[in-house]
């Protein structure tokens, strides 16, 4: 697992040039100056997706999230409430064509889940993509550029 990241100023070892550019790129856009998200859950959301936003909105405060991705985390705990209501009306029902609607409903909600988890850095792969810094792609170089050659 990917070690947690550190501020340019705290970091101890050997920095390239680009490793150092990166790091303080990445603790600028942190820095943007948008307005954190909202701690309390909207009134519109029922009762199981409020307490859903409670329990991640501080987590999600480490990171970089801000009052803009709000829709997003919305969604999210309104597609977790469709699931969680559906597991409980799929417990008690015992018609085999509303257990079928059931189901495809809870595809369609853990497809949707797992959609928005992942724009929300709410998985593992995510959080470690947000974090990784962006390569430049490769790009073949001419002999005049790979070893200071004239054509």
């Amino acid at each position: 697992m990917a070690r947690k990241q550190k501020l340019l100023r705290n970091s101890t070892g050997h920095l390239r040039m680009v490793e150092q550019e990166a790091k303080y790129k990445a603790e600028f856009l942190a820095k943007d100056g948008l307005p954190e998200l909202q701690k309390t859950p909207p009134r519109h959301l029922d009762s199981v997706a409020k307490a859903e936003y409670r329990r991640i909105v501080d987590t999600l405060g480490k990171l970089p999230l801000r009052n803009l991705d709000r829709t997003e985390l919305e969604l999210y705990c309104t597609w977790y409430s469709v699931y969680k209501n559906t597991l409980i009306k799929l417990k008690e029902e015992t018609d085999p064509d509303e257990i079928s609607s059931f189901v495809s409903t809870l595809d369609k909600a853990t497809r949707n889940i797992k959609g928005l988890a992942s724009d929300l850095g709410l998985n593992v792969n995510s959080r470690m993509q947000m974090n990784m810094p962006e390569k430049e792609e490769d790009k073949p170089k001419s002999l005049k550029e790979r070893y200071g050659m004239s054509s």
